[in-house]
């Protein structure tokens, strides 16, 4: 159960990390463009190390993405193995879940 939470808030923050990166590399591939026509050796130096950089940190982003998916999977494994080798002990476990949250609810609506 402990791997779920971890492969959800893995997720999650993934997730959101992997926006603000795919923003900030459409950014640097905007300014990479813009300064194409600009031929100076100094611009043309730091032109081919955005280049590589950009290259790199795609390849990054992929591999994270990758990694990710591996994980949720493993998660999911160990998860189906759980509940194949104990049934009986995640029935009960739902079912105390389900009379403590049906619980709570009748306390908030009274």
């Amino acid at each position: 159960m402990n791997h779920q939470l971890d492969a959800a808030q893995t997720r999650k923050g993934s997730h959101m990390s992997n926006g603000n990166l795919n923003e900030f590399l459409d950014t640097v591939e905007d300014l990479a463009r813009a300064i194409k026509d600009v031929e100076t050796p100094e611009i043309a130096r730091v032109r081919a190390k955005v280049k590589i950089a950009l290259a790199a940190a795609k390849s990054a982003l992929s591999d994270g993405a990758v990694q990710v998916r591996d994980q949720a999977k493993q998660a999911t494994r160990i998860t189906d193995d759980y509940v194949r080798d104990n049934p009986w002990k995640v029935v009960g476990i739902a079912a105390a879940v389900g009379i403590v949250l049906g619980m709570l609810m009748t306390r908030r609506s009274d």
